[in-house]
Parts: structure tokens; C-alpha cells; sequence
């Protein structure tokens, strides 16, 4: 079976602890691993709210805040799903959505994550 890893981030405790309660109720997710990360990026929040011209020219900034990284191991099968969950609960109006496949993984881990989601 085909795992992943599905690298998400957030940044309110409140907001990661309410995707990481829906990954593990749903059963997409048998384990989530939360660190909290320093984050550099430009952002220009005008642009993506307003689909007009006089916003199209504006410049991007750059940005430093902390956010919380949240690792989901997720199946392949499953990730689609995951996916949705996020970006219907998730405060950020463009979240961080990346896959990840893990291609050297534990038989053992393995086994684990899967008995953990069917046993529910």
C-alpha cells in the first residue's frame, strides 16, 4: 500500500489542533506529528482577494511568522480525501497542501498505520 506524507501548515494552535482532530477521526490519518517553525515567504493578500486590475500590480511582501507544521502520514487512497478536509476547514484562504510519497517505510510502521485506520 502506498503511504505519503501530506506537509500542511497553519497558524493557530486552535486551527491545527481541529485538522489534526478531523484527519484522525475520518480515519485518513493514523499518526500526525505538530512542530512549531519559523516560515519566510512573499505574500501579497490583495491579489488573491481581489480579481481586478488595480490589485494585480501590487508587489508582493516578504513575511516572517512562526506556524505550526503538521506531518500527516496519510495512503495514497486517502490523500484526495485529506485534502478536501483541509481545505474545508482551514483558516488560510491558499493553505500549504504537499505530498510526499515515502518510499523506504518500515514494514512494521507500515502495518502499524493500516491496522490503526482499519481496526476503527
Amino acid at each position: 500500500m502506498s503511504k505519503l506524507m501530506l506537509l500542511q501548515t497553519t497558524t493557530t494552535r486552535e486551527n491545527a489542533e481541529t485538522l489534526i482532530k478531523i484527519a484522525l477521526e475520518c480515519h485518513l490519518s493514523a499518526c500526525v506529528h505538530q512542530s512549531t517553525i519559523k516560515s519566510h515567504y512573499f505574500w501579497c493578500e490583495e491579489s488573491l482577494k481581489q480579481n481586478d486590475s488595480k490589485h494585480r500590480d501590487s508587489k508582493p511582501k516578504a513575511v516572517c511568522e512562526e506556524e505550526i507544521l503538521l506531518h500527516f502520514k496519510v495512503f495514497k487512497k486517502d490523500f484526495k480525501k485529506l485534502q478536501k478536509l483541509i481545505l474545508a476547514h482551514h483558516s488560510y484562504s491558499l493553505p500549504e497542501i504537499i505530498g510526499i510519497p515515502l518510499c523506504k517505510v518500515s514494514k512494521q510502521y507500515q502495518k502499524w498505520c493500516w491496522d490503526s485506520k482499519r481496526n476503527f
